[in-house]
């Protein structure tokens, strides 16, 4: 069976005053289909660079990956253009960012965030899109989804 996610030697570099900054060297892994993996290590030690050049988060400038690919369901995410990873980010892979207290917009509507990212992403009708964050909050026991 292939593997889901391949990283294979990500290399990922950041521009700074004081020169070139290598923040992920080496990083090679992969995930199968139905595992789980965790990214462990100290704080400064390139997780979150590692996770968020999966998904071409990276702002180039001042980061970029210098090296190694990053294959999803057999393709180089690397190589697609804005639109192509745009279509993939959201759709067929996302991330839980670690910090709880900028995953939520505290001034937009918990229906409006979950709703926008159903919308853009699945295409659903505004409509269908409520329905289904509805259904999401009550498989989490969330309490009066409906806003009742």
């Amino acid at each position: 069976m292939a593997a889901l996610l391949e990283v294979d030697n990500l290399v990922v570099e950041f521009a700074t005053q004081d020169g070139l900054v290598r923040a992920v060297n080496g990083v090679s892994f992969s995930v199968d289909p139905g595992e789980i993996v965790a990214l462990v290590g100290e704080s400064g030690s390139g997780k979150s660079v590692t996770a968020l050049s999966i998904l071409r988060l990276i702002p180039d400038p001042p980061g970029r990956v210098a090296a190694g690919r990053i294959l999803f369901g057999g393709q180089n995410l690397l190589d697609l253009d804005d639109a192509g990873i745009r279509h993939v980010r959201g759709r067929r892979i996302g991330m839980v960012f670690q910090e709880p207290m900028t995953s939520l917009n505290p001034v937009l509507s918990i229906e409006r965030q979950l709703t926008e990212a159903m919308r853009l992403h699945l295409g659903l009708a505004p409509a269908a899109a409520r329905r289904r964050a509805v259904e999401l909050l009550e498989l989490v026991a969330f309490p009066s989804p409906n806003g009742a």
